[in-house]
């Protein structure tokens, strides 16, 4: 596995935290209520590790899958057990009554949620990389800059994790060996939402990525 040193992943950590606090913005402004996303922690893993680190084998999840294109490719994929994925719903749609089933409209309100959350990560994360460019920390880029690092249009999954994982692999040539996990804090007016992150970037784009980080 390629692994990041702890100094890079320090400072993954703080770019993964300044996306949320572009997220938490970009939420609330979308909600027209309060919003917060934080990340308590960045870890690098691999696909099994990560398989088991969303929770048991046997638990249905469910996912929102956005491709990345541009300087970085891969995947990002926001991952949340059932309950937490119809309490977002319930709290996007005004509902008293709560959501049992996975309906357009609730597809609808968590792929809009993944779109607006997961263009922000990327643009603070384009924004910090763009910046390294610019300073000469990365001198082998590809074609383009990062700030044409774009996202795909969300897809909704509801599986379980391993086949949620192995699905947003799939559509990648190369091999991943590294996929980078953020437990992520999602709170609308106080009420806690449990979503994990992952960033999975193609074995190309994971070179990139530790080039940029020194």
């Amino acid at each position: 596995m390629k692994t990041f040193s702890e100094s890079q992943i320090a400072k993954l950590t703080s770019l993964f935290q300044h996306g949320a606090t572009e997220a938490s913005r970009a939420l609330s402004l979308w909600l027209g209520r309060n919003a917060t996303v934080g990340v308590d922690r960045l870890v690098q893993l691999s696909l099994a590790d990560a398989t088991e680190s969303l929770g048991p084998a046997d638990e249905t999840l469910c996912g929102c899958i956005m491709g990345m294109t541009g300087c970085i490719s891969g995947n990002i994929l926001f991952c949340f057990d059932e309950s937490s994925g119809f309490l977002l719903c319930d709290l996007l749609l005004g509902r008293e009554v709560n959501s049992d089933t996975w309906d357009e409209l609730e597809t609808s309100s968590a792929m809009e949620t993944a779109n607006i959350v997961g263009c922000a990560y990327l643009n603070s994360l384009a924004l910090e990389f763009g910046q390294c460019i610019e300073t000469n920390t990365f001198s082998q880029t590809k074609p383009g800059s990062f700030n044409a690092w774009t996202p795909t249009p969300p897809q909704f999954v509801r599986d379980y994790a391993a086949s949620i994982l192995e699905f947003a692999v799939m559509s990648q040539a190369t091999e991943f060996d590294t996929i980078l996990v953020a437990t992520t804090t999602f709170q609308i007016e106080d009420r806690p939402v449990a979503w994990s992150l992952l960033l999975i970037p193609d074995a190309p784009s994971l070179d990139a990525i530790k080039k940029v980080l020194g």
